[in-house]
């Protein structure tokens, strides 16, 4: 069998990738580049088909976490944790297809869902809400850098920071071309790495599965995981034994085990994404209702097939390599796929570090231009507290400068939380928890019914039931904060309570405090119609050529 990819090899898989993807997109991109006004630049509005939508919705989830998380999951849990994994991706952009015509009709002219709960609530709740976003977007930011880093190492040979590489590479690389356009950018690129993502998955699914399921044509020892002194025989029946582990309960052992995780992981991927302002920002790019809702479906297929896919192959590394191989002495579950990679010769694994960095690319994009969004807001009311005016020649400019300035501030920081070598499960759990503190609330807010205050005191609620439930425990477990960052932590008791009670006590507190509103009569004022929508400003434009229509439609 050939060895792992040189490290000259790695190199010129990631970065012959993003300069392909860089180059594409300029090519694909050029006639809108530095020709959008800051309504276009933000949102591309009423521009994308269902075509380019779906793509752009399950690019944009499908980066490489998906290589260390699903086979984790498929390990600990089994099939009902991937069946949960899949669910979780899928209900939020369900939840947006049924929210999705509403706020259009409310909020025409909006960007990101932060825009209503402001309109909506105010500054008190937004800021928290916002706060929170930030902090998950930069997580995941993060999470997919540590990814890539990860997977090169993983996958090559060669200095034991050659991880540093890609992940500079992949955040200077969708910098650029989301700085220079905007969200049109993103979504043009994120055509180029859907597909891409396709096709390689499926490509590397033949290696896993020829090479995976299929031992008996690799030599003894070479790569099996299963002890070297043992005979073919031993090893197909220790192999057997795993596998029939792997797709009933997973290590946990059991059903309930399995059933608790999913139930985890459905309440905290689903809080999560509603989070995610790079979803949110493609549901006022769509041409129409009927499109963003369309793409909203068809993308939640391809995410369910996508993650069974890689659920899959951690069965299969389970069988292989056996809790001598992934769960003791040492803990490397989350390393399962890249196991069953490096069983495949080494062309085979090339393929594998550029599906790696198309994934990553394409979620680290949508990130980058969602915390533009989430950031443009804030900084329009800054420029107002300050006297700038939206009528100075330079207020567009000055703007984006300062969006990019805190865009590559937190880039810089989610590299180095990088390359600190932490589990990329454990950052999204951590960020999934903080989410599911208010994601209840803000929904509610849908509703004319809902005050104010009883929407903050619902966020706190949340806030405060999260931090009790792992600092207290339950009657037979007792708290631990570090549980919401191991990986056995996500079937115990204490996540099962905390997932589901924070955001259920939110819920019910912002209940219970709208009702005294209610009793008075409240009703949220209402929203202006679209006529009385504020138009974007000429002083917001970057030139007098509008690129709308240079945004492909499916």
């Amino acid at each position: 069998m050939a060895g792992p990819v040189s490290e000259q090899g790695m190199y010129g898989a990631t970065f012959g990738t993003l300069a392909v993807c860089l180059v594409v997109t300029l090519i694909l991109g050029r006639k809108g580049i530095l020709k959008f006004n800051n309504d276009e630049y933000m949102s591309a509005r009423n521009s994308q088909g269902y075509i380019s939508l779906t793509m752009s919705f399950f690019a944009s989830g499908a980066g490489a976490w998906v290589l260390f998380t699903v086979p984790e999951a498929a390990i600990l849990g089994g099939p009902i944790a991937v069946l949960g994994y899949a669910i979780s991706c899928v209900v939020p952009l369900l939840i947006f297809s049924c929210i999705a015509p509403t706020l259009r009709r409310r909020l025409p002219y909006g960007i990101t869902f932060f825009e209503f709960v402001q309109a909506r609530y105010g500054t008190l709740v937004n800021v928290y809400a916002t706060l929170i976003s930030m902090f998950y977007m930069f997580l995941y930011l993060a999470a997919e850098f540590t990814s890539v880093g990860d997977c090169a190492a993983l996958l090559s040979t060669g200095s034991a920071d050659r991880n540093l590489g890609p992940i500079i590479g992949v955040s200077l690389v969708t910098l650029i071309y989301t700085s220079i356009g905007g969200l049109p950018v993103s979504l043009i690129t994120d055509r180029i790495q859907g597909a891409g993502v396709v096709i390689f998955t499926l490509l590397v699914m033949l290696a896993v599965g020829g090479y995976g399921l299929f031992p008996e044509y690799l030599p003894i020892g070479s790569g099996s995981g299963i002890a070297p002194n043992l005979t073919a025989a031993q090893q197909s029946a220790t192999a057997a034994a795993n596998w029939q582990m792997a797709v009933s309960w997973g290590i946990g052992g059991t059903a309930e085990n399995a059933f608790k995780m999913a139930v985890v992981l459905i309440m905290a991927v689903t809080s999560a994404n509603m989070m995610h302002t790079g979803f949110q920002q493609r549901i006022w790019a769509a041409a129409d209702d009927s499109a963003v809702q369309n793409g909203l479906w068809l993308a939640s297929i391809l995410t369910i097939l996508f993650i069974l896919i890689f659920g899959f192959f951690g069965m299969v590394a389970f069988a292989q390599f056996g809790f001598g191989g992934l769960v003791a002495p040492t803990y490397l579950a989350f390393l399962s796929a890249f196991f069953l990679i490096g069983l495949a010769p080494t062309g085979w694994q090339v393929l594998a570090i550029i599906l790696a960095v198309l994934m990553v690319a394409s979620s680290a994009d949508t990130i980058q231009s969602g915390l533009a969004g989430l950031f443009d807001p804030i900084i329009k009311e800054l420029l107002r507290v300050v006297g700038v005016s939206t009528d100075s020649p330079g207020y567009m400019w000055m703007k984006i400068g300062i969006n990019l300035f805190w865009t590559v501030v937190i880039n810089i920081v989610a590299i180095v939380l990088a390359t600190r070598g932490y589990s990329v499960l454990s950052l999204f759990v951590l960020a999934d928890l903080l989410c599911a503190t208010c994601v209840v609330p803000l929904l509610m807010g849908l509703s004319d019914k809902v005050h104010p205050i009883a929407a903050l005191v619902g966020c706190l609620t949340g806030l405060g039931t999260a931090l009790l439930v792992y600092g207290v425990g339950l009657p037979h477990e007792e708290g631990n904060f570090f549980w919401v960052l191991e990986a056995g932590g996500l079937y115990k008791d204490t996540a099962l309570a905390a997932f589901l009670l924070t955001p259920g006590c939110s819920g019910v507190a912002t209940a219970l405090v709208a009702i005294p509103f209610y009793m008075k009569g409240y009703k949220h004022p209402g929203y202006p119609d679209e006529a009385q929508q504020p138009k974007p400003k000429e002083a917001d434009v970057y030139s007098s050529t509008s690129a709308t229509s240079q945004t492909a439609q499916a």
